[in-house]
């Protein structure tokens, strides 16, 4: 009995006092908050050959603004020419022609990347600063644009079969005729794209076969984008004609088309560093998104090692615009983070409007940097939401480790709706 309450006390005392050195860790954190943020403004990004940027929403002003904060920093004191977004590869094209002096509008060429998430004045804007950069330059200097993304079909087809009339003209006619079916309105139906599948893979066999033939009529370069938007049209058939896992086979997609860009980049243009920018489920590196055996940035950490610097988004309180889930209307929807150890509402503590928090820089803090090491939620928002999502944390944020998903982390305290573009 005398051992019992003996060792019933100790494991008492061993409790109290991890108790007590939790509770003195934990009021700590605030202050260690505002030790190692920084305002947006002052962040200082290292070179590194992938730079990705997520964002906690689709639907906020403040993460376009910041992709444009970001990436003006990288091409000013860095040197960075290269910009990736998570959209259609097809229409990235497009937005590429209008920055490099091409016809159109601003908000033409946003449309043109295929998702309305884009569909904003803050995409406009960010893009008709790229259009202004270029303008001086010589065509290698010059900002390139591209989407990584594969979940469109018209903007890929009007690009291949105008590079195949130039040319292949009866070959261009042939496979026109046999992907008819395959268009952005019958995307979600399944036998279009499992009948047309069979028919863009043959159109790529031919298209390699005559390689030499087609350089020698255009170029490697064209050659090479358009064998690039017929294989945005395969991937596109087989998420939605077979029964491949959809997020896992994107995401697997996506990491491959980044890999691409950076080689073509390097290839015409002698460059080796890109900045890219998505969903944070998308960038992080840990795949905690339910359903993704690998995501996108995890793809990338493999294959670059510490040359890929994922920069998450987090915010404390949202107003932002998503598709309802019951409705299919864009509409407007609000969320507010909650938890004392939440990273979200210590960084609202610090009254800062915006913030940047890289964790590398917290390493000698120990008890800040085991924080970050240990599981908390993550805003990730997508482009559909419903009210009551709101009320259950784990329906509108992922479960990471902040600083393995990421390298740093911006703030938002209050994000505000996206503004978008008129019809």
């Amino acid at each position: 009995m005398k051992k019992f309450l003996l060792l019933a006390t100790s494991l008492l005392l061993v409790l109290s006092v991890l108790t007590a050195f939790e509770a003195k860790a934990a009021s700590a954190l605030p202050s260690s908050m505002n030790k190692h943020v920084v305002p947006v403004s002052k962040m200082e990004l290292p070179q590194k050959t992938v730079i990705g940027f997520g964002e906690a929403t689709h639907g906020n002003k403040q993460f376009t603004t910041l992709k444009l904060d970001v990436f003006r920093q990288l091409v000013e004191k860095h040197g960075y020419r290269a910009f990736a977004i998570e959209g259609d590869f097809g229409g990235g094209q497009k937005v590429d022609a209008y920055i490099s002096g091409g016809s159109g509008t601003a908000q033409e060429a946003a449309k043109a990347l295929g998702f309305a998430i884009y569909n904003t004045e803050e995409m406009a804007a960010l893009l008709s600063w790229m259009r202004a950069y270029n303008e001086q330059r010589a065509d290698r200097d010059r900002i390139r644009f591209y989407g990584f993304d594969m979940q469109r079909y018209d903007q890929n087809k009007q690009a291949l079969f105008a590079y195949l009339q130039k040319v292949d003209p009866p070959l261009a006619a042939t496979y026109e005729k046999a992907l008819a079916a395959l268009t952005d309105q019958t995307l979600s139906e399944q036998q279009p794209a499992k009948e047309g599948l069979p028919h863009i893979q043959s159109l790529l066999g031919r298209m390699k076969a005559n390689k030499a033939a087609y350089t020698a009529k255009s170029s490697e370069k064209d050659y090479e984008l358009a064998l690039a938007f017929a294989e945005s049209i395969r991937q596109n058939a087989i998420l939605h004609g077979t029964n491949v896992n959809y997020g896992s086979a994107r995401d697997r997609y996506m990491a491959e088309r980044v890999m691409w860009i950076l080689a073509l980049e390097k290839k015409h243009y002698g460059r080796e560093r890109l900045f890219i920018t998505g969903h944070n489920g998308h960038i992080e590196k840990t795949s905690t998104t339910t359903g993704v055996a690998t995501c996108m940035g995890a793809y990338l950490a493999k294959a670059l090692g510490d040359q890929y610097y994922a920069i998450g988004s987090e915010f404390y309180e949202s107003a932002f615009l998503a598709k309802d889930a019951t409705t299919d209307e864009r509409k407007l929807f609000a969320v507010k983070n909650a938890g004392d150890h939440r990273l979200a509402v210590l960084f609202a503590r610090t009254n800062l409007p915006d913030g940047f928090l890289d964790f590398a820089k917290t390493r000698q803090d120990a008890d800040f940097y085991a924080y970050v090491n240990r599981p908390q939620p993550i805003s990730a928002i997508g482009d559909v939401f419903s009210g009551w999502y709101a009320s259950i944390e784990n329906m509108y944020t992922l479960q990471m480790v902040p600083a393995k998903a990421f390298d740093a982390l911006v703030f938002v305290r209050t994000a505000t709706p996206s503004v978008m573009l008129a019809d």
